[in-house]
């Protein structure tokens, strides 16, 4: 079923070995295609922060910390039966640089200079063990999600996004990344990093799947702690290649903690929204019974694929069956393929094949949903707006098997700013709306 050259792998496996342990810098990644001065996207909220070049984000972590009395110290690679909360605030440049300057170089598509993340803040706010009721707070617990549900007051969005972090990444990498994709949103977004214990090495990514497996529990611990204790309209999940074996897992297993309970009663509490797997890493044919269990748990769920992606034909070679974002449709037997085949057509399960989209240029990368301009912005579109792939500007198109999948046209760079407008309006309109009918009740 998987094939790969002897020789390729060899030498595949030293640049592996020259590569482990390896934790690179994260530098702000290019500005998706829609946004440029002229957008306004960063000055829809009342974000009050917009005079430094720093990014105030928030975090979650079942990692065990280096020191208990002093969590600024840092986190190990060791799972934790306790979850905790806190903040983490990162530069953007250095440490010299205004708001103004930033705001340019962010948005110009050839920077002056790469701009390096730095953490300069961290500290807890809340925890939680596994065993803890979760609608229990201290008053340390109460102030930290005050500060989260101000944040949601100021913002534009009022949704709270998760980012749940792949293999191989350590916290600084895993939070700088969702502190990236913050900045991204024009500062409109509530944005939590889900920082899971991966072994930080390459060549432990047997232990990143063990340790993956040990988090499932606290994924799903933290999706209950947030729609209990926030104002979040919608908590949206984005999932990036391991991390989807947290996700998946999780929002399954957060299903089968209630099973006499309807899925439409758990979506009303876990408020649940847009469901995004990055390249997600993941065994294809488990996926298919977990996404059934959860699939009326949540608004919607996209799948972003890419069949040359180089990454998980390797983590496909190291476990033996074929990944979500790079799937084998014959694992499948013909039951499981027609349902899926059947539930691909409905407006719940959307495919992107951004492999297949020839106007991207792929090839074999697996890191599309933050440096290709196209594939980030139609990310933020999706969590921003909430809006469909053809509202998004996206075309749609059945494949031999009858498989509906979604693509890139070739004119996406020169349609997509009218569009963004266009949703912008309609959220606007939404947000009027809905507060219009808070302050009548």
């Amino acid at each position: 079923m998987f094939s790969i050259n002897k020789g390729h792998f060899f030498i595949l496996l030293v640049l592996l070995m020259l590569l482990a342990g390896c934790q690179p810098k994260v530098y702000l990644m290019p500005p998706p295609v829609g946004l440029h001065p002229e957008s306004q996207l960063f000055y829809m909220s009342d974000e009050d922060k917009k005079d430094d070049n720093l990014l105030y984000t928030l975090y979650a972590t079942n990692r065990i910390p280096f020191n208990k009395l002093n969590s600024s110290i840092g986190y190990t690679i060791f799972p934790s039966d306790t979850l905790e909360l806190g903040y983490v605030v990162y530069r953007i440049g250095d440490e010299d640089m205004s708001w103004d300057d930033l705001y340019e170089q962010s948005l110009k598509k050839d920077r002056d200079k790469d701009l390096l993340l730095n953490q300069v803040y961290i500290r807890e706010g809340a925890e939680y063990h596994k065993d803890d009721d979760i609608n229990q707070t201290s008053s340390r617990a109460e102030g930290f999600f005050d500060r989260i549900n101000r944040a949601i007051d100021m913002s534009f969005d009022k949704d709270l996004t998760i980012y749940v972090h792949g293999a191989n990444s350590n916290f600084y990498r895993a939070t700088a990344q969702g502190a990236q994709f913050f900045h991204f949103t024009g500062h409109n977004s509530v944005v939590l990093t889900f920082s899971w214990p991966s072994a930080e090495n390459l060549l432990k990514y047997k232990t990143d799947v063990l340790h993956a497996k040990k988090t499932i529990p606290a994924f799903a611990q933290l999706i209950e702690i947030l729609a209990r204790h926030t104002k979040a309209r919608n908590i949206n999940i984005l999932a990036y290649s391991a991390g989807a074996q947290v996700a998946t897992p999780g929002l399954a297993y957060l299903r089968d903690l209630y099973p006499t309970q309807s899925c439409q009663t758990l979506k009303e509490r876990f408020r649940i929204g847009e469901v995004y797997f990055a390249a997600p890493d993941t065994a294809f044919k488990p996926f298919v019974t977990r996404y059934f269990k959860f699939k009326d748990m949540v608004k919607r769920t996209t799948i972003n694929l890419n069949q040359k992606d180089r990454i998980l034909r390797l983590a496909a070679f190291q476990n033996g069956v074929s990944r979500l974002g790079r799937p084998n449709i014959s694992e499948l037997n013909k039951e499981e393929t027609e349902t899926m085949i059947a539930a691909l057509d409905t407006p719940k399960l959307n495919v992107l094949d951004v492999g297949g989209s020839d106007a991207l240029k792929l090839g074999s990368a697996h890191d599309s949903w933050y440096n290709h301009p196209w594939v980030s912005n139609d990310l933020l579109m999706l969590f921003l707006f909430n809006a469909s792939p053809a509202e998004r500007g996206l075309t749609e198109s059945y494949n031999t098997m009858g498989v509906k999948l979604y693509h890139f046209p070739q004119d996406y760079g020169h349609i997509i700013r009218q569009i963004i407008a266009e949703q912008k309006i309609k959220l606007w309109k939404k947000n009027m709306i809905e507060q219009e009918a808070l302050q009548e009740n």
